[in-house]
């Protein structure tokens, strides 16, 4: 166990909707001084093995992650899942469907968007996605670069944001769904940026479906929030999660290591890990 070295539980990459590859990820985490990083795409695991590669090099601790997205009452919500078999039924359930789902998605947002006025060949959006997930992130960028919009807050505050025009959830998992599946598959789970649309109002039915933790710090979260999701992690008997939610680029989220999480409380992650396995075996 580690308890003195610092962690950054909340991070992306090219294989998702990052600007970094997973190489390259891990080695601006060393250079930041962390110990145990946490590579969570998007609905993917292809670059763990490249991110545990690197870390392996590095002397690094790679612990598998993914961030899965479900809807709630119409609403975006994110699940993290960590300590995961990647090679599981229940994950590879998880990324085979929300796959499907982001695809059906995305072609109904590019339609809406053609119906707007604005001219977008589907078939090329893809293209230049590649590897990365297809999601509104790299549809915000494809925008910009298009020269629709001067920058990804304008996209997201005009035309893909959380009940704006173009805006549509992805139609798969549901939080409950995704918790299930993440323990299935071995790993435990955190609501990530629970700030978002105030989606923590709803945390005790999530705790209720199996939830074990709650990202209380992001560098969406003030002082006052940080306090507000302690508390709800102690009512709740839930683990404390943490992050930057790093990007890089013009993709939003911190820097690396900018949000941190300390030794001890990853610890308190394996330790639900190798309970949930005593318990299943």
């Amino acid at each position: 166990m580690n308890k003195t070295g610092y962690a950054d539980l909340h991070l992306h990459t090219t294989h998702s909707d990052g600007a970094e590859t997973p190489e390259k990820v891990v080695s601006m985490a060393k250079r930041a001084g962390l110990s145990i990083v946490s590579i969570t795409d998007h609905d993917t695991c292809s670059g763990l093995g490249f991110a545990s590669q690197a870390a392996r090099e590095l002397g690094m601790e790679l612990i598998p992650g993914i961030e899965i997205s479900t809807c709630h009452h119409g609403k975006s919500v994110h699940i993290l899942g960590y300590m995961i078999d990647i090679n599981s039924e229940p994950l590879k359930k998880i990324v085979s469907r929300n796959k499907a789902g982001r695809f059906e998605r995305m072609e109904r947002i590019v339609s809406r968007l053609n119906k707007s006025g604005y001219t977008i060949d589907f078939d090329d959006l893809v293209e230049y996605a590649g590897s990365s997930t297809l999601g509104r992130a790299v549809l915000a960028k494809y925008l910009v670069l298009t020269g629709y919009f001067t920058n990804m807050d304008e996209v997201f505050e005009k035309c893909l944001g959380d009940g704006k025009p173009a805006f549509e959830p992805v139609p798969s998992l549901s939080p409950e769904e995704a918790i299930e599946l993440v323990a299935a598959s071995g790993g435990v789970s955190s609501l990530a940026h629970p700030a978002c649309s105030e989606i923590y109002r709803d945390i005790e039915s999530f705790a209720e479906a199996g939830l074990d933790g709650i990202e209380v710090f992001s560098p969406r979260h003030c002082p006052e929030l940080e306090r507000k999701f302690r508390q709800l992690s102690n009512n709740f008997d839930l683990l404390i999660t943490g992050g930057s939610d790093f990007h890089g680029g013009s993709m939003g989220g911190g820097q690396i290591g900018s949000t941190r999480l300390h030794g001890s409380l990853v610890d308190r992650l394996r330790e639900r890990t190798f309970a949930t396995i005593t318990q299943g075996g």
